[in-house]
């Protein structure tokens, strides 16, 4: 009796920490996913930190358009003597030999400069740098749509193989179960030992398919926890369903809305009107710039010290730099149309990749409509075997046959439902969609 009792201690005690460790288990949904890896992932970060550094440069290149202010005070101690330039001893009688005489030298002066006229030089640098920030801001709106892709993609094809480890599971209880009953036929004389034998390698062959599945869900478990950017010992559980959603979509439509909001386009859309500027700007170094200036200043040995003013323009024009500007600017046209040029090539693509990924939901939704009818039919298939097998009208390698058969169907249907989604999505990704459609 005592035994007994702690025995059931145990039991409940054993029973509760499951419970615990069930509970401190984390569900996540592919929202939860999504939600997580914009939070935390690394490469988002690095990507914000391209903005910040585009917009310092923007604030380097305006600075060039504003005034420019220095104060400047100095202080000084040192002697003042005079070294003889003539051999004639008539004049070195008037010099004083050195001595360690000092004075001291006090000075401050505050300064403005600014360039009036530089042929639009500093206006073309700072539009530059600003269409550069543009662009950096669409590569990091690139860089998370294809975050949430990756996501996606791995959501996906880890539900695929929770059907599949499903159907395993199913097929494993119904083998075991054909099995037990196989063997007793066997006894009976009624089957042959091939029967038992073939069931038992099916058993094995689908014990390992469910390793297999396993392992490979495993694998995009552990690329879901990278993404977000959390411990790879993490014991989360995600939770969702495939399904076939309704689709229709024009392929010149969504060619349109890629070109009008794809990130990675209008990127490399700003850097093409950066270097515009960038162009326009080595061109205006072969004109003159004018600059105005004016400063105070104060200085002499003693107190009060003496003060002087000073208002003035400077014209520079640079007439010869060894051609620096005349090859500055050959470097500037050839960057600028190597970006004309990747630009019209990226629009080609655009249009190729939207049409391909549109037909590839098409063929996804032909597959989950076979793949579907092919499940139903199968499962029947199975029942009645299953069903004939034990009425002695079917023998078991017409049982075992319909196993594989609804298997494959099951995994085929799996298979097509995931690469459904994952097209979806590619298409998303591809005409350039994000959570706000940016």
């Amino acid at each position: 009796m005592k035994k007994t009792v702690i025995y059931i201690i145990t039991l409940i005690l054993i029973i509760g920490v499951q419970e615990v460790k069930a509970d401190d288990r984390k569900i996540l949904t592919l929202d939860d996913c999504i939600k997580l890896t914009l939070q935390s992932n690394p490469q988002l970060k690095s990507s914000e930190m391209n903005i910040m550094s585009s917009e310092g440069n923007y604030g380097i290149a305006r600075s060039n358009m504003l005034p420019q202010v220095n104060a400047v005070a100095d202080w000084q101690r040192a002697t003042a003597n005079l070294a003889a330039t003539s051999k004639s001893p008539y004049i070195s009688n008037f010099i004083v030999p050195p001595g360690n005489t000092n004075y001291p030298y006090y000075s401050a002066s505050i300064g403005l400069n600014q360039q009036i006229f530089t042929f639009g030089k500093n206006y073309f640098g700072m539009r530059s740098a600003s269409e550069l920030v543009k662009s950096s801001k669409y590569n990091f709106i690139n860089t998370r749509n294809t975050l949430i892709y990756d996501v996606k993609q791995n959501f996906f094809n880890l539900l695929q193989y929770n059907m599949i480890i499903d159907t395993d599971e199913y097929l494993i209880k119904q083998v075991e179960t054909q099995l037990k009953q196989a063997e007793v036929y066997y006894k009976a004389g009624i089957d042959t030992k091939i029967d038992v034998l073939s069931a038992k390698a099916s058993l094995g062959n689908i014990r390992l398919n469910l390793i297999t599945a396993e392992n490979a869900r495993q694998i995009y478990i552990l690329n879901l926890l990278s993404l977000m950017n959390m411990p790879l010992t993490d014991d989360v559980e995600f939770k969702g369903a495939l399904v076939a959603a309704p689709f229709s979509s024009d392929i010149n439509a969504a060619t349109e809305q890629a070109l009008n909001i794809r990130p990675d386009y209008l990127a490399l859309k700003k850097q093409l009107d950066a270097a515009t500027y960038s162009y326009k700007q080595s061109y205006s170094a072969f004109f003159p710039s004018l600059t105005g200036n004016a400063s105070y200043n104060w200085a002499g040995q003693a107190f009060p010290i003496v003060w002087n003013w000073q208002v003035g323009l400077e014209l520079t024009f640079n007439i010869f730099s060894g051609l620096q500007n005349s090859s500055a600017l050959e470097v500037a046209r050839a960057g600028m149309l190597q970006l004309k040029y990747n630009l019209d090539q990226l629009k080609l693509s655009v249009g190729l990749q939207v049409a391909s990924a549109i037909d590839t939901i098409q063929q996804a939704e032909k597959s989950i409509s076979v793949a579907g009818d092919t499940v139903k039919q199968s499962e029947a298939n199975l029942a009645l075997v299953a069903k004939g097998y034990k009425a002695g009208v079917n023998n078991y390698l017409d049982y075992l046959t319909a196993v594989s058969t609804y298997q494959n169907a099951k995994s085929s249907y799996a298979s097509a439902l995931a690469n459904y989604n994952i097209a979806i999505a590619n298409l998303d990704y591809v005409i350039g969609k994000g959570l706000t459609n940016e």
